[in-house]
């Protein structure tokens, strides 16, 4: 007797699908997903997202395989965290054996058989500024431990023998290299066997590997708020993935790509090519795979749409659909997790009140990004309510105004962080952690001249560093009128004025030599990209 099947070797059911809109894209997304499908193509992405978001996916392959995807996140004060779950299904596989020989030889079915692979995944993610002391602003690290399970179930003793466990991990980094571009690094089932990273087999004493790929990638936005292209009503995103797998000897490296459009708030439309190794006579090769995809957003609800080609056989396209929520920052998840169980009730939520001071009037050139920068206690004014525009900012005043911008925990220094500051001077802290981070810099002479006022020209060099500007070492016009080439400053006044933080002075002059004043530093300020996005969700409140 004989059975119409064999145990094959473990397949990480994983590499199939991760949801609509990633195969949409061609499975390009290891440099970061903002949803929970980041769970299953680099978790470091999910410290994108600081909120509750939740994922599903379904889909047939080859006519007869039942493929499902769940993956749900949420933010908490100790990072992002996770669970994935993958399976695939088939039912009703018949278990033969053959009967007679020769002329009266038949095959004659016994009985039949279902057969199951899924893969539980544990998440956790986190910016690496929670573990080097404010440092590592921007990049994110992000973990997945897996457990697979892999078999048969009726058909016999035999057949029920045929299953097996195993476990793994991921390790995966996003890296915010600019506003508008996303770098990306994953190491799939990275750990050794040694450490218990196998696949075993229950009727079996050896155990199957589990194949290690490494994925490098880009995410860019080439049209939107920040993009290459700015643009307020179009978004365009420019994904691209390079794919090595470690274990199998021949093998093809792969490229994953794909773009992203949203013509509209709600509506995306995707295209993209996912390469997969295949056997050939002459050795290994791969098949171009096309794909292409369709998303809806509506409120907290999304709905995706893929298809995707399997190889030459038409028979093996296959569409995919997806439904996800993403909830508020302050989740019912996190709220039952936290013991407060309560019935949330309907309320209004006003519009915030914005700080206003008696020598900022309306009509001030100034006056937005003042009152915005005060309520979020990023700049302040003084006792008799005043703000003071028109006074020149201080180096250690910029220090301070940069540091607060983003948030970083100071401590007091344990050494004089220049000659001329004190340990217990106030201003201490803030300029230990701007010159930890290259923001602003001392002189030669060891001294930082906290009260020595700032001009123009030097501001400009500030800003460009601080918002991660890429700075030409020549260039071939001048940016402003009053500003050669030569200047040792005009490539950082050129960065600048290219992403409109000299707006202001449309028309006029630079003056590099010219004080900043407290007014300008808040209009500078409030156009780098991290101040921005805090200004966006302030005024976003109450709508």
């Amino acid at each position: 007797m004989s059975f119409g099947f064999s145990a094959s070797a473990f397949v990480d059911i994983g590499d199939i699908g991760v949801g609509a809109r990633p195969l949409g894209l061609g499975k390009a997304c290891v440099a970061g997903m903002d949803d929970s499908t980041a769970i299953f193509t680099n978790p470091a992405g999910l410290g994108l997202k600081s909120n509750f978001d939740l994922v599903s996916m379904s889909g047939t392959l080859l006519s007869e395989i039942n493929y499902l995807v769940i993956g749900v996140s949420n933010n908490y004060p100790v990072g992002s965290v996770g669970i994935g779950y993958i399976k695939a299904s088939v039912g009703d596989i018949p278990i033969t054996y053959i009967t007679g020989s020769g002329s009266t030889q038949a095959v004659v079915q016994s009985s039949s058989a279902d057969y199951g692979s899924s893969v539980l995944f544990i998440s956790y993610a986190s910016e690496l500024t929670r573990f080097l002391l404010g440092r590592g602003e921007g990049l994110f690290v992000g973990t997945n431990i897996k457990y697979f399970s892999q078999g048969f179930t009726g058909g016999g003793a035999t057949v029920e023998a045929t299953k097996g466990t195993g476990l793994d991990a991921d390790l995966g980094f996003v890296w915010q290299a600019r506003p508008n571009l996303n770098l990306g690094l994953t190491i799939n089932n990275f750990l050794p066997a040694s450490v218990g990273g196998k696949f075993q087999w229950d009727n079996s004493s050896s155990a199957d590997s589990i194949p290690m790929a490494t994925k490098v990638g880009s995410n860019l936005l080439v049209m939107g708020e920040d993009g290459v292209f700015d643009s307020e009503k179009h978004k365009l995103i420019w994904l691209l993935e390079y794919e090595l797998e470690k274990n199998e000897v021949n093998r093809p490296a792969l490229w994953h790509t794909g773009v992203e459009f949203w013509p509209l708030d709600i509506l995306a439309l995707r295209l993209g090519i996912d390469q997969k190794p295949k056997a050939t006579t002459t050795g290994t090769s791969f098949d171009s795979n096309f794909t292409a995809g369709v998303g809806i957003k509506y409120v907290n609800f999304s709905f995706d749409y893929a298809y995707h080609q399997f190889g030459d056989v038409a028979e093996n396209a296959t569409h995919f659909f997806s439904f996800g929520y993403s909830g508020p920052e302050e989740s019912k998840l996190k709220r039952w997790l936290s013991g407060d169980n309560s019935v949330p009730l309907a309320k209004v939520v006003a519009k915030p009140a914005l700080t206003t001071f008696v020598d900022v009037l309306e009509g001030h050139w100034a006056r937005r990004p003042i009152e915005y920068l005060a309520t979020l206690n990023i700049m302040s004014g003084y006792p008799d309510k005043t703000f003071r525009p028109d006074d020149p900012i201080t180096r250690g005043e910029l220090a301070a105004l940069l540091v607060k911008s983003k948030g970083f925990d100071l401590r007091k220094p344990e050494d004089k962080p220049f000659i001329d500051i004190a340990i217990d001077h106030w201003v201490a802290p803030y300029v230990q952690v701007a010159a930890d981070r290259k923001y602003i810099t001392g002189y030669p002479d060891g001294t930082f001249l906290p009260s020595k006022t700032i001009t123009r020209a030097e501001a400009a060099s500030v800003f460009a560093r601080f918002a991660g500007l890429s700075i030409k070492s020549n260039i071939a016009t001048k940016p402003f009128p009053d500003v050669f080439q030569a200047h040792w400053a005009a490539p950082a006044v050129s960065a600048g004025k290219e992403v409109g933080f000299f707006e202001y002075l449309a028309g006029k002059p630079f003056k590099p030599n010219m004080d900043l004043t407290r007014a300008e530093a808040a209009e500078i300020l409030s156009k780098t990209p991290f101040v921005k996005e805090k200004i966006k969700k302030l005024i976003s409140k109450g709508r």
